[in-house]
């Protein structure tokens, strides 16, 4: 019975485009050879959080597959040989999660963040209006919305406590005799 995999790898990220490219090429042959690619997403150049073999830049790219349970163990084989692969990963898709695009790196959102910066003030004050609940309509309580409506109300106790409280405690004297 096929299981649904994904595979995140990493390659080297200060690699020219058509070089990256036959790495990818070489890499889905490997999961091809096993296994049925359902979707490769490529999610492009990104920093690594720590060098690896002297790199500070990665090619991040995700594929999803179907396979056999015993064929993740040969690709990781053949993965763990191609000196290519900086690293590699390959775990059992849960869920329909998946990344559809890559996040935009830092020079990139330069540029958008100043096309940006008036439609978000817009919104924040739509969000504003919708959150304050117009005077026609009646506000639940807590006790509504917690599903308590119907119950009694609870007691409070009276306090029966003296008013030195707040004060420390007194010491017994003690006889040194």
């Amino acid at each position: 019975m096929a299981k649904k995999y994904e595979l995140l790898y990493v390659l080297n990220g200060t690699l020219p485009a058509d070089e990256l490219r036959a790495q990818i090429s070489r890499v889905s042959a490997i999961v091809e050879a096993s296994a049925e690619i359902v979707q490769e997403t490529e999610w492009g150049r990104r920093r690594l959080a720590y060098e690896i073999q002297d790199l500070r830049e990665g090619y991040y790219v995700i594929v999803h597959f179907n396979a056999e349970p015993d064929a993740p163990r040969e690709i990781e084989r053949l993965l763990r040989i191609a000196d290519y692969v900086l690293r590699y990963l390959i775990v059992v898709a849960e869920g329909s999660f998946m990344p559809v695009a890559r996040r935009l790196t830092d020079e990139e959102e330069e540029p958008e963040e100043e096309a940006e910066d008036a439609p978000e003030e817009a919104t924040d004050e739509a969000v504003v209006e919708e959150a304050v609940p117009d005077e026609g309509e009646p506000e639940e309580t807590a006790q509504e919305e917690e599903g308590t409506a119907g119950l009694p109300e609870p007691q409070v106790l009276e306090e029966t406590q003296s008013e030195g409280v707040d004060e420390a405690p007194e010491e017994p004297e003690r006889n040194e005799e």
